[in-house]
């Protein structure tokens, strides 16, 4: 009976430790560098450089913390919803998704299938959240659902607003010329929705870790080097960790010192992984990097995680928050992926094809606008066969009307 108690708590000890090195692939450099700090404070052993603008020990540390506050915030609100209460294991599962900005780091039918629940289940459930829990917009899917969130709280939720978070992407690439491009919208009006989404929350996690900017420096860095494109991690964010030497005097001093020795261990290996999971899927983006978002192509997290041995879910957590300086400007690494069809070499990426799609209706003529099928025809001599209908379906996401509306709008 004692044996088997000794086995059990093995085990629990291992699956936390295996926790923690998976929560470290999560962190940009800044939070890897906050995360540090506090372990540094508590183990003697543990010796940390950090960056410029980094703090080390007191209460500003502490209060960089994004995980235990918004956890305990969100979790103390759980008990005033019915749904919560009904299935208390599918809302925790929920709990646990959350990134530090208050967004889920992964799919609903992910969260569905590990909590064992059906898809619809999961499904309304998230409503019920996204609908009690304060401040309005925890929980969302990513940053458009964040911002509709709060634009329907607040009674803001017009044709305008649904048409430019359906383009909220083409914000850091081309500005409101390229969103006014894509919705049909005359620039002003976008001009006027930017500004009231500008003063909404899109992160409303960070409040929960010290208030954090949103805005920070790159995680990588990409640059030309004489033999192509250089990944390479961001030095000047990335905090350094050694052991510091001593006798071992007592049991309580070898087990600190053991643990700060695994601690600079996980962190070592964190980095190697941040640093091959970036690697790899710019070094495929090779084209982003030459000539922009309509050179894209089709890539999947699991492709790259078969590559380096990894699992896809390990790819997805590094991604996540993970921030790219390239020549093409600041750039989120998950951005990179995309599940666009397959055929034999390199595939535009669906991205990339709306990109190009969006273009072409904007040097349109506006008396005589492109209908699908003419659409569908320059794509083809890109290089992007697509079907009418998959046309018709892409232009219908970036919220462009139809040949017959947009002709109607310029004779009005």
């Amino acid at each position: 009976m004692v044996s088997s108690r000794q086995t059990q708590s093995q085990r629990q000890t291992l699956g936390f430790r295996q926790i923690q090195a998976v929560g470290l692939l999560r962190l940009t450099n800044e939070g890897l560098a906050d995360h540090l700090a506090r372990r540094a404070a508590a183990n003697p052993f543990l010796r940390l450089r950090l960056p410029a603008g980094i703090v080390s020990g007191g209460g500003e540390v502490e209060q960089a913390d994004t995980s235990g506050g918004l956890y305990a915030h969100v979790m103390a609100q759980l008990r005033l919803i019915a749904a919560a209460r009904a299935d208390e294991a599918l809302a925790i599962a929920f709990v646990e998704a959350l990134d530090g900005n208050g967004w889920l780091d992964r799919p609903v039918a992910e969260i569905a299938r590990g909590a064992g629940r059906p898809l619809h289940r999961a499904e309304a459930m998230l409503v019920a959240l996204q609908a009690a829990v304060e401040p309005v917009g925890l929980f969302a899917r990513d940053l458009a659902d964040c911002l509709r969130l709060q634009a329907q709280d607040r009674g803001q939720m017009t044709a305008a607003m649904a048409l430019v978070l359906a383009h909220i992407g083409l914000l850091a690439e081309g500005g409101a010329p390229a969103v006014a491009a894509a919705t049909g919208l005359p620039q002003d009006e976008v001009t006027t929705v930017l500004a009231t989404l500008r003063r909404m929350d899109p992160r409303p996690g960070l409040a929960f870790g010290g208030g954090a900017a949103p805005l920070r420096a790159p995680d990588v860095i990409v640059s030309r080097g004489a033999a192509g494109w250089e990944v390479a991690l961001n030095r000047s964010t990335l905090p350094v960790l050694s052991i510091s030497p001593a006798p071992d005097a007592s049991a309580a001093t070898r087990a600190a010192r053991t643990e700060a020795a695994w601690l600079a261990t996980i962190v070592e290996r964190r980095n190697r992984t941040v640093l091959a999971v970036a690697r790899a899927v710019l070094l495929r983006q090779g084209e982003f990097l030459d000539h922009g978002a309509r050179a894209l192509v089709a890539l999947r997290r699991t492709e790259i995680a078969a590559e380096l041995g990894l699992h896809d879910s390990t790819v997805g957590r590094v991604a996540r928050d993970l921030l790219v300086e390239t020549p093409q400007g600041l750039r989120s690494l998950c951005s990179l992926f995309d599940s666009g069809p397959r055929r034999a070499g390199l595939v535009p990426a669906s991205a990339a094809i709306r990109h190009r799609l969006a273009q072409l209706v904007a040097a349109e003529n506006p008396a005589d606008p492109l209908d699908d099928g003419a659409l569908t025809t320059l794509l083809s001599a890109e290089g992007m066969a697509l079907a009418r209908r998959t046309v018709a379906k892409f232009r219908q996401e970036l919220g462009i009307p139809s040949r017959a509306r947009r002709r109607r709008r310029q004779e009005a």
